[in-house]
């Protein structure tokens, strides 16, 4: 008679005894997600196109009634001025605006301006002030990266972009507003793509802004042949656009017109 094999069977109580294991350990907890408002506004608020959109700062006013009436978690603004965002020993009104919601000490700004090359210096709006682009933000905060575009238009204003971390280890967030040269537009998003696969760059990324671009298939200047691989967009229509990676979860968006500008809000609700 042949001894008996008692290797074999222990190798397939283990095994048993393994899977057994395997399946009684509960799985790792899925990632809480939360709400995520974004507010993207261009206010047209240097004075220097009064013929246009300029109205002596009422734009400024409306846009503080669009943060109270839709508290987000981050606001896009271009053509502000500075003291719109920090004035003299605090916050400006759109400082405030998000200061009223969540507190001084849980809101971030980040104000870049544009750059005059025919003074050799920054851009101002006609009271003095700084003009440019602007981020705010409730959130942890974190490292601001900004600057301007190597590829620019003839005209004298220089086109900027800035990027934060808006959710530390999870998400950066950007905005800019590009050339009215709708070639050089198309060139500055890309470029502002091209820089978003830095190594700083956290994995989910949300750029809002006014990009000069529309969706327009098939035609020469369509918004969506800047749109990278793994990433999404949506828009209002016209110029302002919300490009954002597709780890980042859509939920919905509205486009609200605006009385004392040019441009609509545009209104997007995410999961983070």
């Amino acid at each position: 008679m042949s001894p008996p094999r008692p290797r074999r069977f222990g190798r397939a109580a283990l095994t048993a005894a393994a899977v057994v294991l395997l399946l009684s350990v509960p799985a790792a907890p899925a990632r809480a997600t939360t709400t995520f408002v974004v507010l993207q506004m261009n206010l047209c608020n240097s004075g220097l196109a009064k013929a246009s959109c300029y109205t002596f700062g009422r734009a400024v006013d409306e846009a503080v009634q669009k943060i109270h009436r839709y508290p987000p978690e981050m606001v896009t603004l271009q053509e502000v001025c500075h003291d719109d965002v920090y004035a003299p020993g605090g916050w400006g009104k759109l400082g405030r605006a998000m200061a009223d919601l969540y507190g001084s000490a849980h809101v971030y700004a980040d104000f870049v301006p544009a750059f005059n090359r025919d003074t050799g210096s920054s851009y101002r709006c006609v009271n003095g002030q700084l003009f440019g682009i602007a981020l705010l933000f409730h959130y942890t905060g974190g490292p601001v990266h900004r600057g301007w575009y190597a590829s620019q238009d003839a005209s004298e204003e220089v086109r900027a972009w800035t990027c934060a971390t808006v959710v530390k280890a999870r998400l950066t967030a950007c905005t800019t507003h590009l050339s009215t040269n709708p070639d050089v537009a198309l060139r500055q998003c890309h470029e502002l793509m091209s820089i978003l696969a830095a190594s700083w760059a956290l994995p989910e990324v949300i750029v809002a802004g006014d990009v000069n671009l529309r969706y327009a298939p098939g035609r020469p200047h369509n918004v969506q042949d800047c749109v990278p691989t793994g990433y999404d967009r949506r828009g209002d229509n016209e110029l302002q656009h919300v490009f954002f990676t597709r780890n980042v979860q859509w939920v919905r968006g509205r486009i609200e017109p605006m009385r004392w500008t040019d441009h609509p809000l545009l209104y997007e609700r995410f999961r983070v």
